[in-house]
């Protein structure tokens, strides 16, 4: 597999993971300026501000970084430009209320696990470690396994991204766990869960494939803790 992170990609996840994981407030939606066109009914238009990013976006709205990219016909959703007019799709609203922000500790779901030993997210062969390779660090593992294998949940937790939209993931699920934990899933041909949705420890989460910048079928595996990728093999038995 020949697949690298560069820093933009991999400062965007981090950011990604840290927002959901903070649960932060966001400043109120930028007011369109006189004369420009009325929004279709369950939409709003938006103007990209300096700093902005469709994670961002889709939040501040209840809409979700798929919807954007697909009302927007966008192949890369971290190209956004300052001044650019974006659609965003109010329907996801339902889904994205129900986010990590909405997994209080009230919820005493996921809470097995407190030591933060993850289980093996796949059966296959572990071809790339954590660390540098090639002059770029390599934030998980790679575990090459036939396209189509099931993807298993690390630990319980709560799925805080589920689709494409980051260059070079391909499909991607992220799920977040207690102590400010997540563990992320790359390159799947299928994910089989949606935003919002609780999963157990072991429960099918996707297939594995080959999408994104990947060059044969495997899963790209992360550990984060605090939006920051630790070494997996730290947590894995």
């Amino acid at each position: 597999m020949r697949f690298s992170f560069t820093r933009t990609r991999d400062g965007l996840l981090a950011f990604l993971l840290g927002v959901a994981l903070s649960g932060c407030g966001t400043p109120g939606p930028q007011i369109l300026p006189a004369g420009a066109a009325t929004p279709a009914p369950g939409t709003r238009t938006h103007i990209v501000q300096k700093g902005e990013t469709a994670w961002r976006i889709s939040q501040r709205y209840g809409s979700s970084v798929d919807a954007i990219r697909r009302a927007n016909g966008l192949r890369d959703v971290t190209q956004l430009r300052v001044g650019q007019h974006l659609v965003v799709p109010l329907h996801a609203r339902r889904v994205a209320s129900k986010s990590a922000r909405a997994w209080t500790r009230s919820d005493e779901r996921g809470t097995r696990g407190v030591n933060h030993a993850f289980s093996w997210p796949v059966r296959g062969t572990l071809t790339s470690r954590y660390g540098v390779r090639r002059g770029a660090h390599h934030d998980g593992l790679d575990i090459s396994a036939g396209r189509g294998t099931q993807i298993r949940a690390a630990e319980a937790g709560r799925v805080i991204h589920s689709g494409n939209g980051f260059a070079g993931y391909g499909n991607l699920i992220i799920l977040k766990h207690t102590g400010a934990y997540s563990t992320v899933y790359a390159h799947n041909r299928k994910n089989h869960v949606r935003v919002g949705e609780f999963v157990e420890r072991g429960q099918v989460i996707g297939e594995v494939g080959a999408t994104g910048r990947a060059t044969a079928p495997h899963l790209h595996f992360e550990v984060r803790r605090d939006g920051q990728a630790r070494d997996p093999l730290h947590y894995l038995p």
